[in-house]
């Protein structure tokens, strides 16, 4: 087995899952601080969001019957 991962085609959609509830925490736990650096975080990590939302948006419609198709299909996920 290969010691190198790396993320297939079958597991996308949870990536980008994750990176966003990731952000979302992030954002919630900055949301009120008000030391310079933390408003510095919260307003970096709320425009890495707006972009990973407007890039997965326009790649989702073309591409999202072949991603599901394949998270449905990953052998992993089977009981």
């Amino acid at each position: 087995m290969s010691k190198w991962h790396s993320v297939t085609l079958h597991h996308i959609i949870t990536v980008y899952n994750d990176m966003f509830d990731h952000m979302d925490d992030m954002m919630q736990a900055l949301h009120k601080q008000k030391t310079q650096w933390k408003e510095d975080l919260f307003f970096a990590v709320k425009c890495e969001r707006q972009k990973m939302s407007k890039y997965y948006t326009e790649v989702i419609p073309t591409t999202a019957t072949l991603f599901i198709s394949a998270d449905i299909l990953d052998a992993f996920r089977k009981s």
